[in-house]
């Protein structure tokens, strides 16, 4: 048995949704504006006859509208605090009472059943102080209707009051919504909602983790009634016990570790990987329509971190998620991101028609990944740019597009021309040799002869099960080492990049296009981060690093180092200065 009000009861086998409906003020959750208001207008005597509802399913419109119902017809009221135990109080919760008339506009929406509420509204109430109608969907309410209805909103008889709920308040008629007080509902916070379903579960009797009831919150998109219908085939589901595991099954989520997985492929262009991980999730059972929304949210965050990145209360994200989030939105440029959601957006408008989701995801996600294999105008540019990058035209590029010279099978003649002066010097007309960070335009200053490689560190056992998706899922252990190692200028400069090539012996990474800056202090340091690698992954490989090609048709802003954070700034400035900063002494 569980309490709805106080002094009433329901079967334990009522649905979560309505068993832990709000029955007073203070239960309502996340719609303090709303509740202040009201509470405020019944305590100095200044309620409106009409109210209009608005916003998404699931916020409490509806119950909002029955505790208002409860505070002018409770018998100590008026009241903002309606005892709940009262004949008025009770028959209101249970739908019984004869003056409070919840109508759905979905199925009495004609001119009929209008002029039927207006011949009745003006008689005296049966058994309340006052008569109150609530019309839920009424947006669905005919323009008759409306026409009907709007005489008796404009000049209310004493003792009526009118709550109209809707979820689309742009279809209400103007001189409807001029004539009533409007209340905006919003989604509830993923955090406020969580602690809701943890409370719930507690009561319950349910064992519910954390994690599952965050991820529970953020697939009910704010909606507390979707979330406890969740919560209930979550309990059925999982015996009492639901984890994240028991989700997954439920919903289909996939974790976020593989949409981060995603993105990071689609940054490099790696479209082996793009298909490794959909592969991967048709074998665990995923939805591709749920995918394609969850792929689709995931760059939807990365999109609003790169735009607003001082911003972290624009998204719904735990702390940790949004430096994760921020550190892969580096990854790419703010145009390159509208046009993968451009993308995805398309991709999911024909899965409602297509009989091959797999194929309609797959092909977005390869168009994204190779701008190339896009028929719009951005992939014929990205064929252009191309031929003319081998032609040698775009004079910005041209270093990276000389032709490679004839392989040599010894290596040790490749190291001599990479390091013998002669073999650079254009005017001598001896070809370059382009190593795995050619990618990247060298800076326009003369550098300084690089000194010959030195021999690799020996591998751990372990180089044999080390693979590149590895490497890419764990690198968040990577910078949370140089973090805990306060190497805060080598983890600035990592967080925007991408493990794209590991051969066992030498590990490639990408910069995202004009860190050029970036790629040569990253090289430098290449024995600090060598020992760092080696403590996480237990190997030492050789680094090299390269920044990716910019996509055609996008202009690109070049900014050879990320911005700084204020605490980033200063923890380099003490790294750099070996020194500590002084509190204040107050005067």
């Amino acid at each position: 048995m569980m309490r709805t009000g106080k002094g009433e009861q329901l079967a334990d086998e009522v649905a979560l949704y309505r068993k832990y409906r709000p029955q007073s003020p203070e239960e309502v959750i996340g719609q303090e504006h709303v509740v202040r208001a009201l509470v405020g207008s019944i305590r100095e005597g200044r309620l409106s006859h009409a109210f209009l509802f608005c916003g998404p399913r699931g916020t409490g419109k509806t119950s909002t509208a029955r505790i208002l119902a409860r505070m002018v017809n409770c018998e100590r009221g008026p009241t903002a605090e309606p005892c709940g135990v009262c004949e008025q109080c009770v028959r209101i919760g249970d739908g019984s009472h004869l003056d409070v008339v919840e109508i759905d506009a979905a199925s009495h929406g004609g001119v009929d059943d209008a002029r039927e509420l207006r011949e009745r509204a003006p008689t005296a109430p049966a058994m309340g102080r006052e008569k109150v109608y609530i019309i839920d969907e009424a947006q669905r309410l005919s323009r008759e209707a409306f026409d009907a209805l709007l005489k008796i909103f404009e000049e209310p008889p004493p003792g009526v009051r009118f709550v109209l709920a809707t979820t689309e308040p742009h279809k209400m008629p103007p001189t409807i919504v001029g004539r009533c007080q409007r209340f905006d509902f919003r989604r509830v916070a993923t955090d406020e909602l969580a602690d809701h379903l943890e409370r719930v579960a507690k009561q319950e009797g349910m064992v519910l983790a954390r994690p599952a009831a965050e991820t529970l919150a953020r697939q009910a998109e704010g909606s507390v009634r979707d979330a406890l219908s969740l919560l209930d085939q979550g309990a059925v589901l999982g015996g009492g016990e639901i984890t994240e595991q028991t989700l997954v099954s439920l919903i289909g989520s996939p974790r976020s570790d593989v949409q981060f997985e995603l993105a990071d492929a689609v940054a490099v262009h790696d479209a082996r990987s793009v298909f490794e991980v959909v592969h991967r999730l048709v074998q665990e059972g995923h939805d591709f329509r749920h995918l394609t929304g969850q792929v689709l949210s995931h760059f939807r965050d990365l999109l609003v971190v790169r735009s607003a990145p001082e911003e972290p209360a624009v998204l719904d994200v735990a702390a940790d998620r949004h430096a994760r989030l921020a550190a892969q939105a580096a990854k790419f440029t703010t145009a390159e991101l509208a046009r993968i959601l451009s993308l995805l957006v398309a991709a999911q408008t024909d899965m409602r028609w297509t009989t091959s989701p797999r194929l309609t995801l797959e092909l977005a996600l390869v168009r994204a990944t190779v701008p190339g294999a896009d028929p719009d105008p951005a992939g014929l540019l990205s064929r252009l740019e191309r031929l003319e990058r081998l032609a040698g035209v775009d004079e910005r590029t041209m270093g990276a597009a000389v032709p490679p010279p004839p392989a040599t099978p010894d290596a040790a003649a490749t190291d001599q021309a990479a390091t013998d002066p002669a073999a650079t010097d254009p005017a001598g007309g001896a070809p370059a040799v382009p190593g795995p960070a050619a990618v990247a335009p060298a800076a326009d200053s003369p550098q300084p002869t690089p000194e010959p490689a030195a021999e690799p560190v020996p591998h751990a056992p372990e180089a044999a099960s080390l693979d590149l998706h590895t490497i890419r899922r764990s690198w968040q252990q990577l910078l949370d080492r140089l973090l805990d190692q306060r190497k805060m200028t080598l983890r600035a400069l990592l967080e925007s990049v991408t493990a794209v090539a590991y051969d066992g012996a030498t590990l490639e990474l990408a910069f995202p296009p004009g860190r050029r800056f970036a790629v040569q202090k990253v090289q430098a340091k290449e024995e600090e981060l060598q020992q760092v690698f080696f403590e996480v992954f237990g190997v030492s490989p050789r680094i090299t690093c390269a920044a990716r090609d910019e996509v055609p048709g996008i202009t690109l802003i070049e900014e050879d180092e990320p911005p700084a954070s204020r605490e980033d700034a200063v923890a380099r400035l003490q790294e750099a200065l070996s020194a500590e900063i002084e509190p204040e002494v107050g005067t």
